[in-house]
């Protein structure tokens, strides 16, 4: 890993601990502020023994653009359309009925006669023990893998374009 790159990723690290500080006290705050301290300590010597960089090799990437540009969006919908308490609980519902389709669907299409380590078998058993143990966690990571595979396609696209422009390149070469 590059050191600028190292340096961005422990300035964020360091930035997300103090604000997750503000809303702590007791024993996890003190935790906390001497991690965060051991953080910036570490973070001083490693600027001491890294050569300065120019202003290019910090730009932020893309990635970190779009980050921006969605919470700025997302601001301005929140400030436009707030959040109401009342449909907190039709949510936590909908997130419940949710789980138990995506539970239903992943125990149905599961093999019958599938070996121990058949991949489809075991991912069935692991979401119906995350269902048993951990409701919450359930809802959460199929969260998470609905957010993936609503971004997919967006990545098949950018690669699906970048392989048609690489192919025209090579038809263009063997023209006469």
């Amino acid at each position: 890993m590059r050191p600028d790159t190292a340096a961005a990723i422990r300035a964020r690290l360091i930035a997300a601990m103090e604000q997750r500080a503000v809303s702590l006290d007791g024993q996890a705050r003190r935790a906390l502020d001497a991690r965060l301290a051991e953080l910036r300590a570490s973070d001083a010597d490693a600027l001491d023994q890294t050569p300065a960089c120019d202003a290019a090799a910090t730009h932020p990437g893309p990635l970190h653009e779009l980050v921006e540009r969605l919470d700025r969006e997302a601001t301005a919908e929140r400030a436009a359309y707030p959040d109401l308490p009342a449909l907190a609980g039709f949510r936590q519902l909908w997130s419940t009925l949710r789980t138990d389709s995506q539970l239903q669907q992943s125990v149905a299409h599961a093999p019958t006669d599938a070996g121990p380590l058949n991949s489809t078998a075991l991912a069935s058993r692991a979401i119906a023990l995350m269902h048993e143990l951990s409701p919450d966690y359930l809802r959460s990571f199929l969260a998470y893998v609905d957010d993936l595979a609503w971004l997919e396609p967006l990545g098949d696209a950018g690669s699906v374009a970048a392989f048609g422009a690489a192919a025209t390149k090579k038809r263009a070469r063997r023209k006469p």
